[in-house]
């Protein structure tokens, strides 16, 4: 049962808001979970699955058209269609949560060879969305070129890039490396789930309508495009099919709340936008992951 394999997945979640909530530890565990996870265990996690892996041999252009075209065209859709704040809009409706969601959903539902079809995708997703983002957003703060550094920048990225580089050169960690690699890479998933689920519990949620809006193409239309095109365009093989359409299912992004001005309509939208998808994810990724194994 596809709800049994993620229930998991969603008590951990649920765990991390509920101790973000109540006073048993200190008000800062929080900010200190969230940047482990996204500096070390999760960098280490992505390192250690692309350097043994590396790129996939059925890899190709389509399983990145069969992802990132629905995405620019969903993100597209909503910046004409959103009548207020329609970059931010658009980013919310198209940026996936690849890391502190999909990534633990993959491990626990497909298990961790599914990466190998994950990496390309998710070495390429913040910096393609945010890049979209600073080209049409008429008041973001900083150009495209300076996101385009920062998410270079980004220890996840480099990361996921060493990674695969190692593993095209041949080169060969010493095994104490790979062991200490391992063992960070063990506490990715559950530090992860725990800083979402404190992430979730501490947002200020606004606008709920057009939030709604928002979680419904994010939840339904994004990975309904993206499995048309893998599943019955370019016929991809089932596991990468797979692993694409879960990662277009997952929840909006947090740090999609850190790109867009702070303080205004827009922040106030995406807030609303991430804890509703979030929560609604609980139902939507078991059910696409029910209608993938039996396609």
């Amino acid at each position: 049962m596809p709800l049994t394999t993620l229930l998991p997945i969603f008590l951990l979640t649920a765990l991390g808001a509920l101790l973000a909530k109540l006073p048993w530890l200190r008000s800062g565990w929080h900010a200190g979970v969230t940047e482990l996870a996204a500096k070390f265990l999760l960098p280490a996690l992505l390192l250690v699955s692309s350097y043994r892996t590396g790129m996939p041999a059925s890899m190709s252009w389509q399983v990145l058209c069969a992802f990132y075209l629905p995405l620019a065209l969903l993100f597209g859709a909503a910046r004409l269609l959103a009548r207020e704040e329609p970059a931010a809009t658009a980013l919310a409706a198209s940026y996936s949560n690849t890391v502190f969601v999909g990534l633990p959903v993959l491990v626990q539902a497909l298990g961790p060879d599914s990466l190998q079809f994950a990496l390309p995708v998710i070495a390429f997703h913040s910096l393609f969305c945010f890049t979209l983002f600073h080209l049409t957003d008429e008041g973001a703060a900083r150009g495209w070129t300076a996101s385009l550094l920062n998410t270079l920048r980004n220890p996840i990225v480099a990361a996921l890039l060493l990674g695969l580089a190692l593993n095209l050169a041949g080169i060969r960690l010493p095994q104490a490396a790979t062991r200490v690699l391992d063992m960070l890479a063990g506490a990715a998933t559950p530090c992860a789930l725990l800083s979402l689920g404190g992430s979730v519990a501490l947002l200020k949620p606004g606008r709920p309508l057009p939030a709604c809006a928002i979680a419904g193409a994010k939840l339904l239309l994004f990975p309904l495009t993206v499995m048309t095109l893998a599943v019955f365009v370019f016929r991809l093989p089932p596991a990468a099919a797979a692993v694409l359409v879960l990662l277009a299912a997952c929840p909006v992004g947090v740090n999609a709340a850190f790109v867009v001005r702070p303080g205004g309509e827009g922040a106030r939208l995406v807030n609303s936008a991430i804890l509703l998808s979030s929560l609604a994810c609980a139902l939507t990724i078991p059910a696409w992951l029910w209608l993938l194994r039996h396609l």
